[in-house]
């Protein structure tokens, strides 16, 4: 993607925002967009499907930039294929020396990328179901998060016996839902996010919970450590 085509990405999204901060986003029409920077209805649609996609470029955009600036290459995630969103980050694992996962500072980058745009993302949160931009983040994060569960699981599995990692790996896939906790926990994020933008007198969440702040991973790290120790006994 040239540098021309994202600021030309950028200047209708900006547009859009300007709006979205003015007007509920059903409100908001594609000549609106066009209109208010000087373009017509069909420089909308060389670039954007539509509103949704704009909504969702915009987040992958900054998101990604933030990353970039805040954490080693060598720690993003992105998206496997070609798809629009393939150059931009999403995510990235954090390990200490325990190869612990720690990514509260993910969650703070986050985070930041709403906060500085307060009103525009109360306004998009507003608006619930498929093609939203929590919808879509449901769907891009739990993979992730499920992603993470199994590099937890094979931290544990490392410190068994190589006689019983096997048989311990198979009842493990047959009793503990990597898939479950990922939903679980994709969800929790998200809404609680959702939550801290639609309360402007709540702080942030990473200054609150501190030192609870990598409560995701450290919780999803005691359940695959409870549930291995559990079935190796057994």
């Amino acid at each position: 993607m040239t540098v021309r085509c994202i600021q030309a990405k950028m200047d209708l999204a900006e547009s859009f925002v300007q709006l979205a901060e003015e007007m509920p986003i059903d409100h908001i029409t594609v000549n609106m967009v066009a209109d208010r920077i000087g373009k017509h209805r069909k420089t909308f649609y060389y670039h954007f499907s539509n509103k949704d996609q704009l909504i969702i470029w915009l987040f992958r955009c900054e998101l990604g930039i933030a990353l970039e600036q805040r954490f080693p290459a060598e720690s993003l995630i992105y998206e496997h294929g070609d798809g629009p969103f393939a150059t931009f980050p999403y995510y990235l694992r954090c390990t200490d020396g325990d190869d612990r996962i720690y990514n509260a500072r993910f969650f703070d980058a986050l985070y930041g990328c709403f906060e500085r745009r307060r009103a525009y993302y109360r306004n998009v949160f507003s608006k619930l179901g498929p093609g939203t931009l929590e919808h879509y983040m449901l769907d891009l994060y739990q993979p992730a998060i499920e992603d993470d569960i199994r590099y937890l699981l094979d931290r544990e599995l490392r410190k068994r016996d190589i006689i019983v990692q096997g048989s311990a790996r198979r009842a493990i896939d047959n009793a503990c839902s990597a898939g479950f906790l990922a939903d679980f926990f994709t969800g929790a994020f998200v809404s609680r996010f959702i939550q801290r933008l639609n309360y402007s007198a709540m702080g942030r969440t990473i200054d609150e919970i501190s030192p609870y702040e990598n409560v995701i991973h450290d919780s999803l790290g005691w359940l695959v450590h409870q549930q291995v120790c559990r079935l190796v006994r057994e």
